[in-house]
């Protein structure tokens, strides 16, 4: 869709990231709506054709709701989410457009390709694997451990080279936004694959492109990937 496609945005949870993609679609010139309580959020054509939701699981039987009615896609942004509740992500995706992104930022999309990458070269060539280990860091102030983006970055290494990782460490402490690793050792040398956000707009760019990419597609449920491959594909 083009730019001006973007009837409304809407964004639930006015915390950090929430906030972000707020201003930096303001800044962008599209038309932004923020929840206050979920009866004062428009219908109809003056209501959000997209959604990001950028709050906590408690708010999800609401959006879900509302993003029926109103006919909304939906960029997930939490990433703290039960197994229940995905499911019930991927029954809204039968009515409407449904990305999961609960990592938005495109270096951390890199950083997934280049562990991919290098798992598949190694499987190829048929070299002894090296030791994994992934590391994350986020400031005192996030929850749960490890992040869904850690987590995800041990996915991609199992499901490439059908390997554990030896661990996954958490660090709570230190400057916003974040810092994930995954370090490679073999018995002589070792590789380290990082990703540093030193700010929210990375984020919050990479929801704006979600939402561009979201609106007006069919229904269906779609990982955050296929909108950064789509991206990286055009450049």
């Amino acid at each position: 869709m083009t730019d001006d496609a973007v009837r409304c945005v809407g964004v639930v949870g006015l915390g950090r990231l929430g906030r972000a993609v707020v201003q930096a679609g303001r800044d962008q010139g599209l038309r932004m709506v923020t929840i206050g309580r979920w009866g004062e959020w428009p219908l109809g054509a003056r209501g959000p054709s997209v959604v990001v939701d950028a709050s906590s699981p408690s708010a999800q039987p609401a959006l879900l709701d509302y993003c029926k009615r109103q006919g909304s896609a939906l960029v997930e942004c939490v990433s703290s989410l039960d197994a229940r509740q995905w499911e019930a992500l991927r029954a809204l995706a039968d009515e409407v457009p449904v990305i999961r992104a609960t990592n938005l930022s495109m270096g951390h999309h890199l950083q997934g390709e280049a562990v991919r990458l290098i798992g598949k070269l190694l499987g190829a060539a048929q070299q002894v694997l090296p030791e994994a280990a992934v590391w994350e860091r986020h400031p005192a102030m996030k929850a749960h451990r490890p992040s869904a983006s850690a987590l995800h970055l041990a996915d991609i290494w199992r499901e490439t080279t059908g390997h554990e990782t030896e661990s996954i460490d958490s660090q709570r402490a230190g400057m916003p936004v974040s810092d994930h690793e995954v370090l490679l050792t073999w018995q002589a040398e070792s590789l380290t694959v990082r990703h540093s956000v030193g700010s929210l707009a990375a984020a919050a760019s990479g929801a704006l492109a979600a939402v561009r990419w979201a609106d007006g597609r069919a229904p269906g449920l779609t990982d955050i990937r296929t909108v950064f491959d789509e991206i990286i594909g055009r450049v």
